[in-house]
This record gives C-alpha cells, sequence and structure tokens, in this order.
C-alpha cells in the first residue's frame, strides 16, 4: 500500500506537476489552500503533508502549528517546498521535519519524502556552493 501523501499549494500548475511526479510512489489527494487542506487532514489524515510556505490566508507555517497542535494530527510528517528560504525565526511548532527549496530534481523529492516516513536513507539535500572570488 503507498503512503498516502497530501499536496497544499495555492498554484494549480505546480500542484498538478507534483500529484503525478508523486503518483508512482505515493497515494496523493491535493488541496488549493492551507484551510482546505487543513479540513482534508481532519477528515482522512494522510502519513505526510508536503506544503508551499507562502500561500494566501493560512501560510505553510500556520498550517504546519495546526498540524502539530491537533492531537489527531501529530503523528504527521510534515514537509515543505518552496521558492524562498526558510525563516528560521519562526518557533519550533511552525518548523516542518524537512525543508526542501525549489529547484528540487524529481528524484532527491522522492527519495527525501521515502527517507521523511522510514522508507529510505535520509538524503542530505545539495547545499548551494559559493562561488570562489579572486
Amino acid at each position: 500500500m503507498k503512503p498516502q501523501v497530501l499536496i497544499v499549494e495555492n498554484t494549480r500548475t505546480m500542484r498538478e506537476t507534483l500529484r503525478l511526479l508523486l503518483a508512482d510512489d505515493f497515494d496523493c489527494d491535493v488541496a488549493p489552500s492551507g484551510e482546505l487542506g487543513f479540513e482534508m487532514m481532519l477528515e482522512r489524515p494522510p502519513d505526510l503533508l508536503l506544503s508551499d510556505v507562502n500561500m494566501d490566508g493560512i501560510d505553510g507555517y500556520e498550517l504546519c502549528r495546526r498540524v502539530r497542535s491537533e492531537p489527531r494530527l501529530q503523528h504527521l510528517r510534515i514537509a515543505f517546498l518552496s521558492g524562498y528560504p526558510p525563516r528560521m525565526q519562526e518557533p519550533a511548532l511552525s518548523q516542518p521535519d524537512i525543508y526542501l527549496q525549489k529547484p528540487v530534481k524529481p528524484p532527491e523529492l522522492i527519495a527525501q519524502l521515502h527517507a521523511l516516513l522510514g522508507r529510505g536513507p535520509l538524503v542530505e539535500p545539495p547545499r548551494p556552493q559559493l562561488a570562489r572570488q579572486g
């Protein structure tokens, strides 16, 4: 049985791209907003939440805080996928288990999600290399 993943992403194209990309490895549901995503998780908790960060209404950090504060959802693993760097000043309750910054290669994304669910080795995300001066 495939792990259940809820993809919360406000951009339709990205939401569908992620759903199609992950479909071979995961049973995916999608939500266009943090509000709807949270309602869906309460009705049918997934194994993993894959969320964008910058969304209108409930953003990824607030969604993460709500999930971690809800006893029925505290078991969920949470991954953020964003084009923006992480906001380290956010409280621990609002921080995901893993933060992936776009662009992420599809095999790396899939490996990271499997690792997060304990189904594969934890993969160290590549770090950007600084250009040498001089």
